[in-house]
């Protein structure tokens, strides 16, 4: 009996030690914290940098965050969270994740079987690993595995693919590439390079068909268009719209123009390329035709 009454005292003694404790060492939580971790999406998607949506909540009443870093909640969410935390939000343009690449194993064929842990990660630091493209996409799917959303996709010929539909722009593709290939673009724009590789231009057309080699007639046709080193991209600052010549003009077909063709289609389905090749020849004959009738006018 005594035994049991010596435990049962230090167990109330204990008791009563813990709770002094809590009151004592207690952290108290700011209110608007608790506010904020209530709207947030709860996905813990990690896009806005810090570990999951508490660590979110708490970084942005420390002002260590923006209101627009949560991707997922996008601009409803943002200008909530904006009048939670008493500023005024400016919102930005919905961001989309791009794998910028065409190079699937047709176009740029593998060097040699890759045997090894099956990550993109991996696969990159072999030398010679995946295709003959050393700056392109591996396939492997390390970003599928990155994306909590299914926004990502393998396709059957050696490449994986954007849904932009389905992408909240959270940016973990990102990082879980390590060749650089995912680019974060805005979603409103439709046209793309899909290209990554900076060499000269014979260098990448030994390597993949599809490869851009700074021919600049794509920036003939729009002043979106620009040049770093020999490698087109879309400035995406500008608001002039994109016209078709600029696509149909590139002579490997690196430009998608998803008011066309969706991401899935130019990668997977050769109807697609077909379409363009067809569309690409009947612009070029007419660009013929009209600079002859202009020469012909200017004699």
């Amino acid at each position: 009996m005594i035994p049991m009454i010596v435990l049962c005292g230090i167990g109330l003694v204990m008791a009563s030690l813990l709770a002094v404790g809590r009151k004592a060492f207690a952290v108290e939580v700011d209110p608007r914290q608790e506010r904020i971790d209530e709207i947030l999406p709860g996905v813990n998607c990690g896009g806005c940098g810090f570990p999951g949506c508490s660590g979110f909540a708490a970084a942005l009443v420390d002002g260590k965050a923006s209101p627009t870093d949560c991707a997922p909640g996008g601009a409803d969410l943002a200008t909530e969270l904006g009048k939670i935390l008493g500023v005024e939000v400016e919102i930005t343009e919905p961001m989309v994740a791009l794998i910028a690449c065409a190079g699937t194993d047709k176009a740029s064929p593998p060097l040699a079987g890759y045997i090894g842990q099956m990550t993109c990660a991996a696969a990159h630091a072999v030398p010679g690993a995946g295709k003959a493209c050393t700056r392109g996409c591996l396939g492997l799917g390390s970003c599928i595995e990155a994306c909590k959303f299914d926004a990502i996709v393998t396709t059957s010929n050696g490449l994986v693919v954007v849904i932009p539909e389905a992408c909240i722009g959270c940016g973990a593709c990102v990082d879980a590439c390590p060749r650089g290939v995912i680019k974060m673009v805005p979603k409103k724009e439709t046209v793309h390079v899909l290209c990554v590789n900076p060499d000269k231009p014979k260098l990448v057309k030994a390597v993949c068909t599809v490869g851009c080699t700074g021919c600049k007639l794509c920036v003939k046709q729009s002043k979106r268009f620009e040049l770093d080193g020999t490698l087109a991209h879309v400035n995406h600052t500008g608001d002039e719209e994109i016209p078709e010549s600029a696509a149909l003009a590139c002579p490997q077909g690196t430009i998608l123009d998803s008011r066309k063709y969706t991401v899935a289609a130019w990668i997977a389905d050769p109807s697609a390329r077909e379409d363009y090749d067809k569309r690409s020849v009947v612009w070029k004959d007419e660009e013929k035709k009209r600079k002859a009738e202009l020469k012909k006018a200017k004699a």
